[in-house]
C-alpha cells in the first residue's frame, strides 16, 4: 500500500512538471496541489495506522514473551518436582527391595525355626515314649535302689568320702569310706556285702 502511494506521489510530481510547462498551469497546478495534499493526508493517516499497528504488535510480542517466560519457569518447576518424585520413587523402590529381601530372609528363618520346633517336638515325643516304656524315671530308680540296698546316702560330705547309713540289719550301721584309701573293687565288694540275699 505504501509502495503504491509513493508511485502515485511520483506520478503527481510528473504531472506538476507537465503543468508547469503547459498554458493552463495555474488550474492544473491547483488541481495537482490538492491531489498532493490529499496524498500527504493519506500518507500521514497510513503512517499513524502503521505506528498503531507496530505498537500493538510490540505489545503482543511482550505478552507472548512474558507468557513464554512464565511457561519456561513453570516447566522448570515441573521438571524439578518430577526429578524429586523420581528420586523419592527410586529410594522407595530400593527400600522396598531391601524390605522384601529381609522379609524373605525372615520367612526362611521362621520356616527353619518351625522345622526345628517340629523336630524338637518329635524328639520330645519319642523321648517321652522311650522314658515311659523303656527307661524308668530317676525317682523310681532312686526308690528302687533304696528299697534294695536300705542305704541313705549323705550327699553333703566331701567328694572323696562315701558316707551314709545302712538300715538293712537289726541295727542301723553307719558307712564312712575314704575313696583315696581303698580301691574301687574293695568299695564295690564292701557295699555288695551289706545287701541281704534273703528275698
Amino acid at each position: 500500500m505504501l509502495h503504491e502511494q509513493i508511485e502515485e506521489y511520483i506520478d503527481v510530481s510528473r504531472e506538476i512538471i507537465k503543468v508547469m510547462v503547459s498554458d493552463t498551469a495555474a488550474g492544473v497546478l491547483k488541481k495537482s496541489l490538492e491531489r498532493q495534499e490529499s496524498m500527504i493526508d493519506a500518507l500521514l493517516e497510513t503512517e499513524t495506522e502503521a505506528s498503531q499497528l507496530i505498537r500493538a504488535l510490540m505489545s503482543v510480542e511482550e505478552e507472548v514473551a512474558q507468557t513464554l517466560l512464565d511457561t519456561e519457569e513453570t516447566k522448570q518447576k515441573s521438571l524439578s518436582k518430577l526429578q524429586k518424585i523420581e528420586k523419592e520413587l527410586q529410594d522407595t523402590s530400593e527400600k522396598n527391595m531391601s524390605l522384601q529381601t529381609s522379609i524373605k530372609f525372615l520367612q526362611k528363618e521362621l520356616e527353619d525355626v518351625r522345622a526345628m520346633e517340629k523336630e524338637i517336638a518329635e524328639i520330645h515325643r519319642e523321648a517321652d515314649e522311650d522314658t515311659t516304656v523303656v527307661i524308668p524315671s530317676a525317682l523310681y530308680l532312686a526308690k528302687l535302689f533304696h528299697n534294695v540296698t536300705k542305704i541313705d546316702w549323705d550327699y553333703s560330705c566331701d567328694s572323696t568320702l562315701i558316707k551314709g547309713i545302712h538300715y538293712g540289719g537289726d541295727i542301723a550301721q553307719p558307712i564312712s569310706i575314704d575313696s583315696t584309701q581303698h580301691s574301687k573293687i574293695f568299695i564295690c565288694d564292701y557295699l555288695w556285702s551289706l545287701l541281704s540275699t534273703e528275698w
